[in-house]
């Protein structure tokens, strides 16, 4: 097992305060329903380029601690192999982490409800969003990522994709289908107010009865959006 120095950790907890951040994003997420109390996962690069933290498998995210958050050398993350301790979704953080665009430090997996639901009912997380400054003005939607087995290399692999697109800029957010959302960040809370942006859109959208965000842009001004979903 990953044995986990004291030193390191208390000096990356008194000077980087991302890992504090890092916690309370958890803690918040909790407190907003979006994860039960182990679910979830956040990452961020560590000072100086030296690999990343990642949050162990197993502890409690609700009350998650600095200590808890696992380093990661480069060269560690360079052989491949699943450090012991490390979330589930390891293999996601690591090719996600090896993307992010200078300035950017965070990825962050959560499941949130009314996102998850969207996708569920047949959204297409990019498409929905068109239509709601809100969320284009400050948020990239990436194409949904289909249903694929949690902690899989497969859906690494999709997520890289989906973060990488042929065309255009890399998106901040994407919906993982019967699964949740993954959000890129200069921060742990930039991260967190994309899948706020997100979560809160697709609140409106189901809380409104349109089954397909295209019924929505074609209705006539005045006609009642009462698609039965």
């Amino acid at each position: 097992m990953t044995t986990i120095h004291s030193a390191p950790i208390e000096r990356a907890a008194g000077h980087d305060a991302r890992l504090d951040q890092a916690c309370e994003v958890m803690h918040a997420a909790y407190a907003r329903g979006w994860i039960t109390h182990r679910d979830g996962n956040i990452s961020v690069r560590a000072e100086g380029g030296d690999g990343m933290w990642i949050s162990q498998s197993g502890v409690v995210k609700a009350r998650l601690q600095p200590h808890q958050m696992l380093h990661v050398g480069a060269a560690r993350i360079a052989e491949g192999p699943v450090p012991d301790g490390a979330s589930g979704e390891y293999a996601l953080h690591r090719r996600l982490q090896a993307m992010l665009h200078a300035g950017h430090d965070t990825v962050l997996h959560l499941h949130p409800t009314h996102i998850v639901a969207a996708m569920y009912a047949g959204h297409d997380l990019r498409e929905l969003c068109e239509a709601f400054p809100e969320v284009t003005r400050y948020s990239r939607v990436g194409k949904n990522v289909g249903a694929l087995p949690a902690t899989s290399e497969e859906l690494a692999v999709a997520c890289a994709e989906a973060f990488e697109p042929r065309l255009g800029p890399m998106p901040h957010i994407v919906g993982l289908d019967r699964h949740g959302v993954v959000a890129v960040g200069r921060s742990p809370w930039d991260a967190y107010e994309h899948v706020e942006r997100l979560e809160h859109v697709c609140q409106m959208v189901l809380a409104s009865g349109v089954r397909h965000a295209a019924s929505a842009r074609t209705l006539a001004p005045g006609t009642k959006a009462a698609q039965a979903a």
